[in-house]
């Protein structure tokens, strides 16, 4: 007995997605009349039959979404790789939009080097027929291109954007979120203002803040620090060092709330009282913000939604394969706590 032709040969053979296959099959809208011929034809060139009387739902196949998160590397006698905390909120708002289409999730991480370069594949993952790929955290471009390879599966890039790689994706205002935290510090009529971060770093999502940090610096004037900070995130002993050699800094916009977070720490070391000797604000608004003394000021980015719509951006390009690609900025809120005082 001949074996029953699927929807997954049909995508293999027609080299299109397995959603793309069951929407054409199903005569839905939004796909090109090149891919719905391709298709069809592929179809009838392996006998495709649908089955009498099964219904739509029935006949529709099980969506299977590969998940692919950044981990920072540790050494090996320290333990596994890192992964950011803030992702973890990601991932919610992932698995609730994918629970919501009856998806399948796959989930890997992705070992990197300081400079967002991998250390090792997940082939585990990339090797399993997938119909849409979730790239979670800022990779190198050339690491994109690695991972995506030739493959026709669509990628959406979660929390970055890729530079010269046409790929969909949901990310942070990062610039105009930064700017708003400056602005926030200069209205509050802070004059010498510090980023606290690293001097060189390969991660767009810090370049980015540097330039909204260095933006609102420019249009009032005021000094920058960009050179003279350079720390890890939760470096406590390079905060110290910078605020004994920099007394008339009176405000800190961190990177991250891992960076802020280290300066309101260096601020306790040195007896600098905060807020009323150093005012301190973070970005992300990761769990611990919320239990620093003081609790720390921080632009907030809906990490929850930010799952949700890269999941929706990922649908939208099953549908619609040969629609422009789009970039979905979310715009960072400002969380008014107590670390931040008026001058």
């Amino acid at each position: 007995m001949a074996r029953k032709v699927t929807i997954l040969d049909i995508a293999r053979h027609s080299n299109a997605s397995a959603s793309t296959v069951s929407l054409v099959l199903r005569n839905r809208p939004g796909i090109s009349v090149a891919t719905r011929r391709r298709v069809l034809d592929a179809a009838k060139a392996l006998g495709y039959r649908r089955r009498a009387g099964a219904s739509e739902d029935a006949e529709r196949e099980t969506l299977t979404i590969g998940m692919a998160l950044r981990a920072r590397n540790r050494p090996p006698d320290v333990g596994l790789p890192v992964v950011n905390p803030f992702y973890s909120w990601v991932m919610t708002g992932i698995e609730a939009a994918a629970r919501q289409q009856r998806a399948n999730l796959l989930y890997a991480t992705i070992p990197v080097d300081d400079a967002n370069r991998p250390l090792d594949l997940p082939h585990q993952l990339l090797d399993q027929p997938l119909d849409g790929l979730l790239l979670i955290g800022a990779f190198a471009d050339d690491t994109i291109a690695e991972v995506t390879g030739a493959r026709p599966t669509p990628v959406v890039l979660v929390d970055s954007h890729g530079g010269p790689h046409a790929h969909d994706a949901v990310c942070s205002d990062n610039r105009g979120g930064a700017y708003e935290a400056v602005a926030h510090l200069i209205r509050r009529g802070h004059r010498h203002i510090a980023l606290a971060g690293l001097r060189q770093q390969a991660d767009p999502v810090f370049a980015e803040r540097r330039e909204g940090y260095l933006q609102a610096l420019r249009e009032q004037r005021l000094p920058d620090y960009t050179t003279e900070y350079d720390a890890v995130p939760g470096d406590v002993d390079a905060a110290v060092s910078f605020l004994r050699r920099h007394s008339e800094v009176t405000a800190i916009f961190g990177y991250n709330d891992k960076f802020a977070i280290a300066a309101l720490r260096a601020a306790w070391q040195l007896g600098r009282r905060v807020p009323d000797d150093l005012s301190v604000i973070g970005f992300d608004d990761i769990e611990p913000a919320l239990h620093t003394m003081p609790p720390l000021t921080t632009m907030a980015v809906d990490k929850v939604s930010m799952g949700r719509l890269a999941v929706q951006a990922l649908l939208f390009r099953l549908a619609w394969p040969d629609a422009t690609t789009s970039v979905t900025q979310l715009r960072p809120r400002l969380i008014e706590r107590g670390s931040v005082a008026v001058r």
